[in-house]
This record gives C-alpha cells, sequence and structure tokens, in this order.
C-alpha cells in the first residue's frame, strides 16, 4: 500500500466515524481519509439483534462503491458485523481491517480472562467470537466475561457524551477477576 494511500472509513454510526478520523488524524496523519457513514446499517442490526443475510448485499454495495471511488484499503469501525466485514474482504482486492484486530492481538498479551464491554447488546457475540478465533490460532484458551453498559449508547447518540463516559467508567469499576477490559465498540473509545 502506498505512503500517503486512499483510506475509506467505513462506518455505522457517527460517534465510531469520529473516533476513526481522530486515530488516522493522530497515528496516520499522511493517509487520505474518506468516511463513508450508513447510520441505518447500525438501527438495522440493532433492532435485528443482529446480522441478517440481506445485510452482506448492503455492505458489498457500499464496498464496490468505495472502491469505484478510488479506496485502496477500508477500514471497517462497525463490530457488529464481523462475518460481513469477514465476507467483504475475501471477496474485494484491496486491504480491508476490521475494527477490533489490533486491540485483540494486544489484550491477548494480557492474560486469558477478559471483560468484554459493549454499549450495543448484538456486538458482543460478534466481538467475542472474534477474539475466541485470534485465541484458538495462537493455541490459547480464554474466557470472556460479557458486560452491556444500559443506556450509554442512547446518552451517546442523544449527546451527552459525559453521561455515557460516567455509566462505562461505572461499569468498569464494577469489574473484578479479569485480566483485561476490552472495548468492543469504537464509540467506547
Amino acid at each position: 500500500m502506498p505512503t500517503h494511500p486512499n483510506v475509506v472509513l467505513f462506518s455505522v454510526h457517527k460517534d465510531a466515524m469520529d473516533a476513526a478520523v481522530r486515530a488516522f488524524a493522530s497515528d496516520w496523519p499522511e493517509a487520505r481519509t474518506s468516511n463513508l457513514l450508513d447510520d441505518g446499517l447500525f438501527n438495522w442490526v440493532r433492532s435485528a439483534g443482529g446480522v441478517v443475510p440481506e445485510m452482506y448485499d448492503a455492505f458489498r454495495t457500499l464496498v464496490r462503491y468505495s472502491i469505484s471511488r478510488g479506496a485502496e484499503g477500508i477500514v471497517f469501525t462497525c463490530s457488529a458485523f464481523r462475518d460481513v466485514i469477514d465476507a467483504c474482504a475475501k471477496e474485494f482486492p484491496i486491504p480491508m481491517i476490521g475494527p477490533n484486530e489490533a486491540m485483540i492481538e494486544q489484550a491477548l498479551d494480557a492474560g486469558s480472562r477478559f471483560a468484554v464491554m459493549a454499549t450495543v447488546g448484538p456486538t458482543i457475540p460478534s466481538f467475542s467470537a472474534e477474539m475466541l478465533d485470534v485465541a484458538a490460532a495462537r493455541g490459547r484458551k480464554i474466557e470472556l466475561v460479557p458486560y452491556v453498559v444500559d443506556g450509554a449508547f442512547d446518552a451517546l447518540a442523544g449527546g451527552d457524551p459525559a453521561r455515557h463516559d460516567a455509566l462505562v467508567a461505572a461499569k468498569a469499576r464494577e469489574i473484578t477477576g479479569c485480566d483485561a477490559i476490552v472495548l468492543a465498540q469504537f464509540t467506547l473509545s
């Protein structure tokens, strides 16, 4: 990939998109980024309680569009769509990375029992499956303990990031007996 690649940040929520934009500005400002936001996908996965088959076509359409606009790579910021992201990565000829890969690799170095924190319930199964797969590939057995922070996402979406952060911090203080807390969503950053 070129030093100054055209990277599309594919998001399903504005707060996840904002977190990705901040990360690129801080850690790779040379990349030329553009944002693709479809918050209808977020509402869809949330109301469906997880991925449904029709979501694959929606993602393919948006990935094709990104490639047609010159994308040289895509970073997905949407944790609840792991299987869909994996399918797109296999189907299309440009590099694609999911939202959790680097964090999971780093977390696995911290131990074997992890609190998985999310503010949207459907993210937990998708993220957990991904973390278990990475651990298995390393020959590791791990234990995951799910924590959904009720009300936090709605506070953030409603324009109250301070309440979101307070709810997340309060839940984090309740967690004991884990080697690390992994954040299952970009919006938690």
